[in-house]
């Protein structure tokens, strides 16, 4: 009788361990790159990479610096990198009235009066961008189509 439980453990142990194993996700690749509109460097911009056409995993966020650089995260967990696929990049940079860029991170709600300076379409989860991060991860030029407004700091 004490064998057949040590041996229920074991293999409960074991299976226990198995499912563990396969739970993180796809495989993500480092990434950064530089956003630009119409090649001008695009300053305090968040950056969101949505999956697109079977592309597994969440996404991932980053914020451009002054001279336009970016590097990604997933977007639940943080991680870096995401996995290798097809994505819509959304672009959103919030602006006050007087011009001033927001932090990437400011939310419209807490910031009433700021309108979004990226151009719709550009701006929602829709966004005709589209770009592939390629199997090894690396640079990426993500450059914006349209002129925008605002970016004083």
């Amino acid at each position: 009788m004490r064998g057949r439980r040590v041996r229920a453990v074991a293999a409960a142990t074991v299976l226990a361990a198995a499912a563990g194993c396969g739970g993180g996700g796809p495989e993500r690749v480092p990434v950064e790159g530089k956003l630009t509109a119409c090649g001008t460097p695009l300053a305090g911009a968040s950056v969101q990479f949505l999956p697109d056409e079977g592309t597994k995993g969440e996404g991932g966020l980053g914020s451009s610096d002054p001279g336009g650089a970016f590097r990604l995260t997933g977007s639940r967990d943080g991680a870096d990198g995401v996995p290798p696929g097809k994505y819509r990049v959304r672009v959103s940079r919030l602006v006050n009235k007087d011009g001033t860029v927001l932090p990437a991170d400011a939310k419209q709600a807490e910031y009433p009066s700021a309108r979004e300076s990226i151009p719709a379409p550009y701006s929602a989860p829709n966004s005709p961008l589209v770009v592939s991060v390629p199997e090894a991860g690396g640079p990426l030029a993500v450059d914006l189509p349209v002129k925008v407004t605002g970016g004083k700091r």
